[in-house]
């Protein structure tokens, strides 16, 4: 099985420098797209459909306290605390904390997830998760459902991910849960410039009495 070819856009954290175009432009011009860059292209915005999942993603959840899905640099899987999710507006602060999804070929609903060191999202039957993985198989391979309060993310096995808060405090991701509730219902953000953006399409009279459809 194989991703899906991603668009090689650089991803876009708050703070970074653009790189200067070739081509000259007048410097209200560059101002002008230097401020609608970092007011849009580098926002996280919710992703509430597959389409958004395709491309860098901030998995997050509301648990107690709130955590991402992060790997450290030797491919540890964790969840990362994260500041109050109701009073801070979530998104990534280091490249680990970002994963990147891809649907794979021939399929309209199962995903991979490929985290910034290259290794890839993974269940085993029982629900251990780790993200260790250089090539896809089916343990690689996740549904995502688009919930009310989130997304859920079903494994190969049947089984949903899930945030399991530990006694003492802390909190543990699995993926062995039969049903989706609170703790299957994941909140993921995507930059505003990946978020899918469906057509539009506007209906007017042709003059005949008749409508038409316009993209």
């Amino acid at each position: 099985m194989s991703d899906k070819p991603q668009k090689k856009n650089k991803l876009i954290f708050k703070g970074d420098k653009e790189q200067k175009k070739k081509k000259r432009k007048h410097r209200a011009d560059e101002k002008e797209e230097r401020e609608h860059s970092e007011t849009t292209d580098q926002v996280w915005v919710r992703a509430d459909n597959l389409e958004d999942l395709m491309g860098p993603l901030f998995i997050t959840h509301p648990s107690d306290p709130p955590v991402c899905l992060t790997v450290d640099e030797d491919d540890r899987f964790m969840a990362y605390p994260l500041p109050d999710l109701s009073e801070t507006a979530p998104e990534p602060t280091i490249m680990q904390q970002v994963f990147v999804g891809s649907r794979i070929t021939g399929s309209t609903n199962a995903f991979t997830f490929k985290s910034a060191n290259g290794k890839y999202l993974s269940s085993d039957k029982i629900g251990v998760v780790a993200c260790d993985s250089e090539a896809i198989g089916g343990q690689e391979e996740w549904k995502p459902t688009v919930t009310e309060s989130g997304i859920a993310f079903e494994s190969v096995h049947g089984k949903f991910l899930m945030v399991d808060e530990i006694a003492g405090g802390g909190v543990r991701i699995r993926a062995d849960a039969e049903d989706v509730g609170f703790c299957e219902s994941f909140r993921v953000y995507c930059q505003s410039r990946f978020k899918y953006k469906p057509k539009s399409k506007k209906q007017k009279s042709d003059g005949t009495g008749s409508e038409v459809d316009n993209v």
